[in-house]
């Protein structure tokens, strides 16, 4: 008995060392073109960032990359450390904030706790990834009136992003840079409307 409980150990012991680590990612804000100056100062706007929505394949724990052959990849090794939704809720509200000059932004689920101009609404039709290659963001985006939530704009926005190499860091790096790209967009005409509604 003593013998095959020192084998069990040795087999769980081997199991653990010979185990993948798990890497895992964020995306960052101020990047991509929100990493350049700020368009305008407008302390006065509120703005509430959320929800949004994401395909069935990308709201998961993993991080999903392509081939060439277009198969989806699951990279169980590497992962979101919070998860692709709120990440993009947070990294959109920080870019939008920082690029519109204002510090009343609220992202969802929470409410506005001050006067709110706009809600800006992300649906996010496709993230394709394919490592040194490139990055695909497909997003259909509204921006609407706090006052009677009727859209004062809709927009479709599609970015390609090179992804510098290989690497899951440079991968992320590309997603990171896309999702500034889309704040960038959305600032430009959030910037260009009357400040309430």
């Amino acid at each position: 008995m003593a013998r095959s409980l020192a084998f069990t150990c040795a087999l769980t012991l081997a199991g653990c060392l010979g185990s993948t680590p798990t890497n895992f990612y964020a995306l960052r804000s101020a990047s991509g073109d929100a990493a350049g100056p700020p368009l305008a100062a407008h302390p006065e706007l509120g703005l509430a960032v959320g929800p949004v929505e994401l395909p069935r394949y990308l709201d998961r724990p993993e991080l999903v990359t392509q081939d060439a052959s277009d198969r989806l990849i699951v990279a169980d090794a590497h992962r979101w450390g919070g998860s692709l939704r709120t990440d993009i809720l947070r990294v959109v509200a920080d870019d939008l904030g920082r690029l519109l000059g204002t510090a009343r932004v609220a992202v969802y689920p929470a409410e506005p706790r001050f006067r709110a101009d706009y809600r800006v609404l992300i649906d996010v039709r496709e993230l394709q990834g394919t490592p040194s290659e490139r990055v695909t963001l497909l997003v259909r985006w509204t921006v609407a009136s706090m006052r009677d939530g009727g859209a004062v704009a809709v927009e479709e926005t599609r970015i390609e992003q090179p992804v510098a190499s290989a690497s899951y860091d440079d991968l992320v790096a590309a997603q990171s840079a896309a999702f500034g790209t889309l704040s960038s967009r959305i600032a430009e005409k959030i910037a260009a409307l009357p400040a309430s509604l």
